[in-house]
């Protein structure tokens, strides 16, 4: 796991145990894609005026028949998941913290999910 903070340093307040959460939850997934010897990056930087944190996975992106379900509940592509944990990410940053959750994918290549909080 790579952790890439960039440019200057600045302050966002939030609830660490929310964001602690939201952090599990998405590196956990990343962790879940990428095959052993692969890698994890996080991304920190300031964007605007917000705290920008961004996770990307080497696997094989998210196909597009199942992107629209991503937030929704239900959706789990592993064994023992319940299908709640990027639904719960999305209420934790939009409604709790005013922020946004999005992400970016590429077939074959990644995904990376990208959130912001108000700084």
């Amino acid at each position: 796991m790579n952790i890439l903070p960039q440019g200057d340093s600045f302050e966002a307040v939030f609830n660490p145990l929310d964001i602690q959460r939201v952090l599990q939850n998405l590196i956990i997934n990343a962790g879940y894609v990428t095959e052993n010897g692969g890698k994890v990056d996080i991304g920190i930087n300031k964007a605007d005026r917000a705290l920008k944190v961004s996770i990307t996975d080497k696997g094989c992106g998210i196909p597009e028949e199942v992107q629209e379900y991503l937030f929704k509940d239900s959706l789990t592509t592993k064994s023992d998941g319940n299908g709640l944990g990027l639904l719960s990410c999305k209420g934790i940053i939009e409604e709790n913290h005013q922020g946004k959750l999005w992400f970016e994918t590429e077939t074959g290549k990644g995904t990376t999910f990208h959130f912001t909080l108000p700084a």
